[in-house]
């Protein structure tokens, strides 16, 4: 099953390399570069994570709601079960595989639509992989021969702008305030001019239950329109011009037929198994 979203930029995007890393050395945050094949010659081309999308418009905006949804307030999580709902969780040191991790693996999928989707890791075992695929491309002349076979309709609008043409560079400057003596820090972000194009390409497993499809639909619906950095200064805002991501109503008819197991199973840490697979909270 494939469906596609069509993003254009209301503002420019600010997103930092994550192949150079120079973003963490320096005053200067450039744009994030992919390795890619133009006319035959190997280049750096303007590109936006994959995987950062994934987290902006999916993970994050469906586990915020969820939490709201259950009527889970401040510190009723344990951190394991906030590191696997917000950043895909990570595996305890000294942590053991129960042995029977795949049955749980799935009860855990089957309560939690959302995981199911996305996947992530408890205290001591990987989650089964994740029904979601996702790709993006830049409606520009360097992407060109990937959207022939993607999306025709948009080639001719790609080959007449280049993804460099579309690079600037914003300069600003921070400071302590009229009430203090600390100095001003000058920093340069290089931003992906406004107007630009992104198709995203969601891909998901053929055996995809119906309310975790859902998901996708309730993700890009609870989005808050940003991707990238510097947020704060109305960067990354983006628009919807066409999405045929599937519909919510299946995610929520099944949040409300499980909310009380569901509730129990993100507080408890069990995930609504019969094992401790987060660490609890500390009373």
């Amino acid at each position: 099953m494939k469906h596609t979203i069509l993003l254009q930029a209301a503002t420019p995007i600010s997103h930092g390399d994550t192949v150079t890393g120079i973003d963490n050395q320096t005053n200067t945050r450039i744009f994030m570069r992919q390795g890619m094949l133009v006319d035959g010659k190997p280049a750096r081309v303007p590109s936006i994570s994959e995987n950062a999308l994934r987290a902006v418009i999916f993970r994050n905006p469906l586990h915020d709601d969820l939490i709201s949804q259950l009527g889970i307030g401040r510190g009723e999580l344990p951190q394991a079960v906030v590191n696997l709902l917000f950043s895909g969780g990570n595996m305890a040191a000294g942590s053991r595989a129960p042995g029977d991790e795949n049955t749980l693996g799935h009860q855990v999928k089957r309560l939690y639509p959302s995981l199911d989707l996305l996947g992530g890791a408890v205290d001591g075992f990987i989650l089964p992989r994740s029904r979601l695929r996702l790709s993006a491309w830049l409606i520009a002349r360097e992407y060109a021969p990937a959207l022939r076979a993607i999306a025709p309709d948009l080639v001719a609008e790609a080959e007449s702008v280049s993804a460099y043409d579309m690079l600037a560079d914003e300069t600003r400057t921070r400071g302590t305030g009229a009430e203090s003596a600390g100095n001003q820090m000058i920093y340069t972000y290089e931003t992906l001019a406004a107007g630009a194009k992104l198709l995203i390409e969601i891909s998901l497993d053929p055996h995809t239950p119906e309310q975790t499809s859902a998901c996708v639909g309730h993700g890009l619906a609870s989005w808050d329109r940003y991707i990238g950095g510097q947020g704060r200064q109305g960067r990354g805002r983006m628009v919807i011009l066409r999405s045929d991501a599937p519909d919510a109503g299946a995610y929520m008819a099944h949040i409300s037929a499980n909310r009380d197991a569901m509730r129990a199973g993100l507080t408890s840490g069990t995930l609504g198994t019969a094992k401790q697979l987060c660490t609890p909270a500390a009373k």
